[in-house]
């Protein structure tokens, strides 16, 4: 890693020479063309004013973004270097090297970060000065973040070194699609979420869409066995139901896919497809632990079941929470597969539109100003 920081530095220096169009507006999110930064792309791109690039981490993310006849470049493409040499402003999800950090210097960053919610988030503290000094892309401080409320920004800035001054408050550009009427919601999914589209062709219209969200285990473990998920119960109820129960988890947990075979009223959602437009479209949201929680209280009238099966082994062996877990996550809990099955059948959990939940929501979600055209 030091040999390669040696070699990387120089090129860093030397971006600094290059010009900046302050106009031209680079995009990019590590886990593809998703989140933050896809909407404020497209928010950009509609308004016009600015010349904005999506900077794909490999062909074939950049070929399916060009396919949807938006612009898009391979980062370390010639093409991909010259407009990170040149750019005025990046705009990444993650940390700096979602674009190309050793050849951003002179660039406007801005970080939109990709959830809120009560984890330690980052390891800042814990970094050394040899840390920095080899990866400054992970520790380096954007000119702005995006928080969206002065909790959250007290939260980040604790978390991340970032300073007060450096924040911006505005909602994330992922959640505004929540406003869209249901047509222009379904037109937005047709074209840039073929996945998506895909997927609710094959349920069609018109059955209650569970959803099942649940944040990631850094053990690796099967944790769905260890909840004691019975998967023939959960699809019976769904057939008594007219219902789907849609499981999206995150791409590196394991867990038996076989277990869904002839079980057609569970549906495992892609890795690759963009959940924003689908929340809108779902009836109950299941969660624990996950940042999905803090976004779904955003759209008013659903459900939601928190389900903590694990909460004392997550908090000793996976994440910190800086915050008490019920104070600040409040709704209809379960705590084993029996009890969730009882609450999806009977009381169907909370409402989004509870007192409890909406003041939660007044907490982490404080302003309505959207940021595009703040920035820039």
């Amino acid at each position: 890693m030091a040999l390669r920081a040696t070699f990387r530095y120089p090129q860093l220096g030397l971006s600094y020479l290059f010009p900046r169009n302050r106009n031209k507006w680079l995009f990019g999110c590590r886990t593809g063309f998703m989140d933050n930064p896809k909407y404020l792309f497209l928010q950009a791109l509609t308004d016009g004013r600015k010349r904005c690039i999506w900077m794909a981490r490999d062909k074939a993310e950049r070929d399916r973004v060009r396919a949807m006849g938006l612009p898009a470049v391979h980062r370390y493409s010639p093409a991909g270097i010259w407009h990170t040499l040149t750019a005025g402003y990046e705009f990444f999800s993650h940390y700096a090297n979602d674009i190309n950090y050793w050849l951003s210097g002179g660039a406007r960053k801005v970080m939109l970060w990709h959830g809120v919610g009560l984890k330690r988030v980052g390891d800042h503290a814990g970094a050394t000065r040899l840390d920095r000094l080899l990866s400054p892309e992970l520790f380096a401080v954007p000119h702005r973040f995006v928080a969206p409320s002065p909790f959250m920004a007290k939260h980040f800035g604790c978390c991340l070194d970032i300073p007060a001054g450096r924040m911006v408050e505005a909602t994330y550009p992922r959640n505004d699609i929540f406003s869209l009427a249901p047509a222009e919601l379904r037109a937005f999914v047709r074209r840039y979420d073929p996945a998506l589209d895909a997927l609710l062709g094959r349920l069609g219209t018109g059955a209650r869409l569970y959803l099942y969200m649940p944040t990631f285990r850094e053990t690796g473990e099967d944790f769905l066995a260890a909840a004691g998920f019975d998967f023939d119960a959960l699809n019976a109820l769904m057939e008594k139901q007219d219902a789907y129960f849609l499981l999206k988890l995150h791409p590196f947990t394991r867990w038996d896919h076989t277990a869904l075979a002839g079980l057609p009223r569970i549906v495992a959602v892609p890795n690759n497809t963009d959940v924003y437009p689908l929340l809108p479209l779902t009836h109950t949201l299941v969660t624990d632990y996950s940042s999905i929680y803090y976004d779904y209280i955003l759209i008013p009238g659903k459900r939601l079941v928190l389900f903590p099966f694990d909460r004392k082994d997550y908090l000793a062996r996976c994440r910190d929470l800086m915050y008490d877990f019920d104070e600040y996550t409040p709704g209809r809990r379960a705590h084993t597969f029996g009890e969730l099955l009882h609450v999806l059948e009977h009381d169907g959990g909370s409402c989004t539109d509870d007192a409890d939940i909406q003041r939660v929501r007044q907490l982490f979600w404080a302003t309505d100003r959207r940021l595009y055209p703040q920035i820039g």
